[in-house]
């Protein structure tokens, strides 16, 4: 408890220190990667005050040249720093709307094109694909849970089929990614924190330059039977 409110208030204090400034000089220089930059520190941080070692694996199948969609299943809340992490790079997100109902980060999210998904209303939510899908054509990765939400047990649940519609539509190579142990360090619905290891495994791209919307099935086949396979 003492750990994660530690961590929590860490995070909060970061945010609101750091995060007006980083805004005000991401306008002042048109550009978002010190933004960028301040997340990646927060995560080092916040990673060393929860006691949490990442192990990486599978980052030499990757191109740095690449822009890449990588999907990933997802256990507990520290999932998407955690990728954030792993990847190294300036990595947008697909995340829930309430999301952007967060003072400051919502502000920060926004800036740097995090895109929200409105599920309750779909014409909303096709239109946040189409956004999402033409800043990944341009060259922008993404990342995104297609779970939608933290598997309660440990075990994959259902896939939505609107990021796969997104990764088809920006021709862009999808990356299987499978994220082991973070549940352990805090199962959903658990406030306390628990230190220990988390590996993260970037499995071989998946191609989808030459896919049409109809092979949205497949890809989502292929994509979760290479995060399964790395979570056996």
């Amino acid at each position: 408890m003492v750990r994660a409110t530690l961590v929590y208030g860490f995070v909060a204090l970061f945010v609101l220190t750091f995060g007006p400034i980083g805004l005000a000089w991401s306008f002042l220089s048109r550009k978002t990667a010190g933004l960028f930059t301040l997340a990646r520190a927060c995560i080092r941080a916040a990673g060393w005050l929860s006691g949490i070692r990442v192990k990486v694996d599978g980052k030499d199948r990757l191109s740095s040249a690449q822009a890449y969609f990588f999907l990933s299943n997802h256990q507990c809340n520290f999932d998407g720093p955690i990728l954030v992490y792993a990847t190294g790079r300036d990595c947008r997100a697909v995340v829930k709307k309430e999301m952007m109902r967060i003072p400051v980060l919502s502000a920060i999210l926004r800036r740097v094109n995090f895109v929200p998904v409105d599920r309750s209303d779909p014409m909303k939510a096709r239109a946040s694909i189409d956004w999402a899908a033409q800043l990944l054509k341009e060259g922008n990765s993404f990342f995104a849970f297609p779970e939608g939400t933290r598997s309660r047990d440990g075990s994959l649940a259902g896939f939505k089929k609107g990021v796969f519609v997104m990764a088809i539509k920006a021709g862009a190579p999808v990356v299987p990614v499978s994220i082991r142990n973070s549940r352990a360090i805090q199962p959903p619905g658990r406030y306390g924190i628990r230190p220990g290891p988390v590996e993260v495994m970037f499995h071989e791209p998946i191609q989808t330059s030459h896919m049409r919307m109809e092979d949205r099935d497949t890809l989502l086949r292929l994509t979760r039977e290479s995060i399964a396979a790395g979570l056996e």
